[in-house]
């Protein structure tokens, strides 16, 4: 072979690899614009596809395609994040991890550390949310399980611990339902999002520890039923009926003074309503405190109720009152 004609060997391959490096690099473009068009659509499967194979293109090219690949890149982590929030959004919780899992996976090759920080986030939530669909089904330790999870990922997501209060309150496990609540005010204490539900947290906890302490005084335990009682009024203002509660605990410990001041409470809040069986209560405090003047007065406003008979057997055989 003459060196003509080996000059022009050499020039034919280097138009044929030119023409094959642009015609491949235009291919990247087109799938890279298709993406686009599905991305826009909110077709992030269909857009995750196209961006997939722009970028395999773009590898093969190389050099010529850098530009390219960059914006590839970037909106390939924008449809695996997009497609994973689609899948939230339907309620569909395992492929939204995967999504998410995805998505993390690759803005952590990317160093994109605020989409790894997102997408770590929602896996959480996602998680949470899935723990509550477990919960809503009676499911609760698959729940606790789910949260659990949510929690090594996402350890101060305030949701999450108002699941598992709900979960330990299922199970009656008091002391963690209380533990779980105070995360959940003390991580959404400054987020404006949070206050529904600090104020369901606080009502929850609330009603729940008056309830134990009228179990407890079921029990005559009254030490146990004053603590839940008093406890309760650090997460809601008190009820009559926590007051009237917390009457009858202290009359079981003959702490007439506490009692008689927790049955006042106890009226004063809605005075209008009818409050028959606390005045017995009070009246009892009362009498155990050796005010019988006072006492008559508590007995003679049991006017309703079960207490009515035993007020008036106080009033006439007990006390002699005028």
């Amino acid at each position: 072979m003459s060196l003509s004609q080996k000059c022009l060997l050499f020039l034919g391959t280097a138009l044929i690899s030119l023409n094959i490096n642009a015609q491949t690099v235009s291919d990247a473009g087109a799938l890279y614009n298709e993406g686009n068009s599905y991305y826009k659509e909110k077709d992030y499967s269909d857009a995750i596809t196209a961006y997939e194979d722009a970028m395999e293109i773009a590898n093969l090219v190389g050099g010529d395609a850098e530009e390219l690949k960059e914006r590839i890149q970037t909106n390939l982590l924008k449809a695996y994040y997009g497609n994973a929030t689609a899948f939230y959004k339907k309620g569909k919780f395992d492929e939204a991890i995967s999504g998410y899992e995805k998505s993390y996976a690759y803005a952590e090759e990317l160093g994109d550390s605020k989409k790894m920080t997102n997408s770590k986030n929602n896996i959480a939530k996602v998680r949470t949310s899935k723990g509550t669909s477990y919960l809503k089904n009676n499911m609760v330790d698959n729940a606790i399980a789910e949260f659990n999870m949510a929690l090594e990922i996402y350890p101060t997501y305030y949701k999450t611990y108002y699941g598992m209060m709900l979960a330990y309150k299922s199970k009656g496990d008091l002391s963690k339902m209380v533990a779980n609540a105070d995360k959940v005010i003390e991580y959404g204490a400054n987020n404006p999002k949070a206050a529904k539900t600090i104020a369901k947290t606080k009502s929850t906890v609330s009603k729940s520890l008056v309830n134990a302490g009228a179990k407890e005084i079921q029990k005559e335990n009254a030490t146990k039923a004053v603590e839940y009682i008093n406890t309760s009024f650090t997460y809601a203002s008190g009820s009559a009926n926590a007051y009237y509660y917390l009457t009858l605990a202290y009359t079981i410990k003959n702490s007439w003074n506490k009692a008689i001041s927790s049955a006042e409470k106890a009226i004063n809040i809605n005075p209008t309503e009818d409050k028959s069986d606390i005045y017995f209560a009070l009246g009892q405090a009362y009498e155990g405190n050796g005010d019988s003047s006072n006492a008559c007065s508590a007995y003679k406003s049991v006017t309703n109720g079960p207490n009515v008979d035993a007020a008036k057997y106080q009033i006439t055989q007990v006390l002699k009152c005028s």
